[in-house]
Parts: C-alpha cells; sequence; structure tokens
C-alpha cells in the first residue's frame, strides 16, 4: 500500500504541474504576463455564479489528487470572500475527509502491528477508537496534515460518528483562519498595479489581523481539547 499511495501522489504531481504549465503557456502564447493570467483566471472564477458548487465538487475529489487542502482553503476565501467561502470551504473539507476515510475503511484492516512502529501508535490507535471525537477534534484542530489524519482515521477503523462530529467542529478553526487569510487578498488592488506592485498592497490588513487572531483563538482551544484529551485517556 505505501509503494501504491507514493507512486499515486508522484503521479498526481505531475498532472498539477502539467496542468499548470499548460495554463502558463496558453496564456503566455497571447501575450499575457504571469500576473495578468492570475488575475485573469481569478477574474473569472470569482463571478461565475456556480462557482462555489464547482469549488465543493473540486474539494470532494481533491482526497484522489492529494493536492493540499489548505491552499484550496485559502483559494475560497480569495476568491468568494469570507462567508461564501467559509460555507464552500466547510462541505467540500468534509466531503474531502469523508471520501479519504471511506476509502481508507475499505482497504484498512485496522489491526494492530506487532513491529515497533505499530507499538508506538498503540496508544494512539487506543484513543481514536476509545475516545473518537475528543481524540479526532484534538487532532483536527492542531493543524496536523488533513490527508494524515483523513486515511489513518480510516485505516484504523475509527468509529465513523466520532470521526464525523471531531472533524465537523475540530475542523473550523483552521478552517476559518485559512479562509480569512484568504479572504485578507485585496486581488483589485493586485490588478490595478501591476506596474508597481508591492506586497503590501496585496492584503487587506483588518482582515489579515483577524485572521491572526483566529490562529491565537485555534491555539488555545487545542491546548483546551489535548487537556481533555488527556484527561479522558488517563480515565
Amino acid at each position: 500500500m505505501i509503494g501504491v499511495s507514493a507512486r499515486t501522489k508522484w503521479i498526481a504531481g505531475l498532472v498539477w504541474l502539467l496542468a499548470l504549465a499548460a495554463g502558463l503557456g496558453w496564456g503566455w502564447s497571447r501575450g499575457l504576463s504571469t500576473p495578468e493570467i492570475l488575475v485573469a483566471v481569478h477574474q473569472v472564477i470569482s463571478t461565475h455564479p456556480l462557482a462555489p458548487l464547482v469549488f465543493v465538487v473540486i474539494y470532494t475529489l481533491r482526497a484522489f489528487t492529494f493536492f493540499p487542502a489548505m491552499f484550496l482553503t485559502i483559494a475560497a476565501g480569495s476568491l468568494f470572500g469570507f462567508w461564501v467561502g467559509l460555507l464552500a470551504t466547510l462541505f467540500g473539507e468534509n466531503f474531502s475527509a469523508h471520501t479519504a476515510y471511506g476509502i481508507a475503511s475499505f482497504f484498512g484492516t485496522g489491526s494492530a502491528d506487532d513491529d515497533k512502529a505499530g507499538q508506538r501508535l498503540a496508544p494512539l490507535r487506543r484513543a481514536l477508537r476509545v475516545h473518537a471525537f475528543p481524540t479526532v477534534l484534538t487532532l483536527r484542530a492542531s493543524y496536523l496534515p488533513f490527508d494524515l489524519v483523513n486515511f489513518g482515521c480510516g485505516l484504523l477503523r475509527v468509529p465513523w460518528p466520532g470521526f464525523a462530529l471531531g472533524t465537523l467542529i475540530g475542523l473550523l478553526p483552521p478552517m476559518i483562519t485559512f479562509v480569512s487569510f484568504g479572504a485578507s487578498v485585496e486581488f483589485e488592488a493586485f490588478t490595478a498595479n501591476l506596474d508597481d506592485f508591492r506586497p503590501a498592497s496585496l492584503f487587506n490588513k483588518t482582515q489579515l489581523l483577524v485572521s491572526v487572531a483566529l490562529l491565537a483563538a485555534s491555539a488555545v482551544i487545542v491546548w483546551f481539547a489535548r487537556a481533555h484529551q488527556r484527561h479522558l485517556t488517563r480515565h
């Protein structure tokens, strides 16, 4: 399984690079600069009425491509604004999580390994099975890699109700933070100042400060969630 997974990741990465190269090549052949290509794509997507729905579908299918979920979450805020971006990401990210969980559950056995790695993972495996909700909640809110938690919980056959609820609530702190960060990107200012672009002009400072505050709040939530999870595992 490990070899297949690694090979699949390489293939998926190659496909994304080829798609990016094709898009840039198309724009360059028409005399557009790279910033102008990005602005054109951003404007087309952000103004299309069906774009949020297509985004949810793409996010759901992302589980098969291994494209970093964080980039899509940030893109949602930039493309659709904070509230619409948050709603689209809420559906897309949860659908993607359950898709990966379902794939891993189908192929996984959930059995304990006898090697040293399996023994080291035994406490986490036990916590995920006995206290699925608080453990998944802690893993989600801790900003751990999205797919690692999804596939890991599926392979270990973590009870679905605890996984679903822990995912729904635990994803909110990082989701809100990254969508807010994406919403702080002002592509209008970027478009208007292509000839005299400064990185500082790309961000809405107020929204960026909100993102920093949300990140701090997430850290507090993680601390309380971990404390609660440790308390449960001791009893």
